[in-house]
């Protein structure tokens, strides 16, 4: 039973990697599903293209969150590489600043459009737009709460930069 447990606090901890990888299973499955369907079957899904752009869009969306957790998008430190350690730590807490603010900017539009496209339904499927737009205020709403937490660790240290 024990082993149950551990495989749930990896999944819990990996949450947004673990649907995303599904999303790309199920995206690489509705195409290839499309693809059979489309030349050996002479038939068409016109559903699977379409349910396959929605999943990816999670899939995308989940996945820049996933590198956000794990601090893999790309930064340029060129000039704050060469400042002093203090300087360089108030330098740091400015930009987490900057992109807090940017991040809370995008969440509200993220949801605003989720909101709004609610009545915008797919032409095929007839689903509302506003699930394939949660994805992104999802993402970016985990993304402002990790980097405000990590703000809120680096305040309370005292802006002890790392070396």
């Amino acid at each position: 039973m024990s082993q149950f447990w551990v495989i749930m606090t990896w999944a819990r901890a990996n949450l947004e990697e673990v649907v995303a990888g599904a999303g790309l299973v199920l995206v690489v499955g509705l195409t290839t599903y499309n693809i059979v369907n489309r030349y050996v079957l002479q038939r068409s899904g016109v559903w699977a293209p379409e349910l396959a752009e929605m999943i990816f869009a999670w899939v995308v969306f989940l996945g820049a969150s996933a590198a956000w957790k794990r601090n893999m998008h790309i930064s340029i430190g060129v000039v704050v590489r060469y400042l002093g350690r203090r300087t360089r730590a108030v330098v740091g807490v400015l930009g987490d600043i900057v992109l807090i603010a940017f991040l809370a900017y995008v969440t509200y539009l993220a949801i605003k459009i989720t909101i709004s496209g609610h009545s915008r339904v797919s032409p095929v499927l007839r689903i509302p737009f506003s699930y394939v737009y949660a994805g992104a205020a999802l993402s970016f709403g985990l993304m402002l709460v990790r980097r405000s937490v990590a703000l809120a660790r680096i305040l309370r240290s005292g802006l002890r930069p790392e070396p």
